[in-house]
């Protein structure tokens, strides 16, 4: 028997194992979804990188010594709209406080300066 409006301890039982239950689905298929989304920002990050690495070959004639120079060396741009500016060769996504590149892994990135080659130090993305 009810007793006015309130619920039953049965009725909050049932709704916190519902409640509890999608929170168990969601929060698993949201570690998925952010592992799929880390690799997805890995790939991209190491062409945006191997792209610059490039880019600074052919503007130095040299590649860089390491990760950090084209993050500091100026790169002067005019584009068509004849406004110069000024910017580096290679924007950081995520550095430490030693100023190395981090990957979305939180690793920092291996990079070969004799061959000019750029990969990622987390286990199972080294050949990527």
């Amino acid at each position: 028997m009810r007793y006015g409006r309130s619920f039953t301890v049965l009725e909050l039982i049932l709704v916190c194992c519902l409640i509890f239950t999608f929170i168990g689905v969601f929060g698993g298929y949201a570690g998925v979804v952010s592992s799929i989304s880390r690799e997805e920002a890995l790939r991209t990050e190491l062409t945006n990188i191997r792209t610059a690495i490039y880019y600074f070959r052919i503007m130095n004639g040299r590649p860089p010594e390491d990760l950090k120079e084209m993050m500091n060396k100026k790169l002067t741009n005019a584009p068509f709209d004849s406004k110069i500016t000024q910017k580096t060769f290679l924007n950081p996504f995520r550095i430490d406080k030693d100023g190395v590149l981090r990957d979305p892994f939180f690793n920092p990135y291996l990079y070969d300066a004799e061959l000019g080659a750029v990969s990622s130090t987390t286990k199972g993305y080294e050949n990527w």
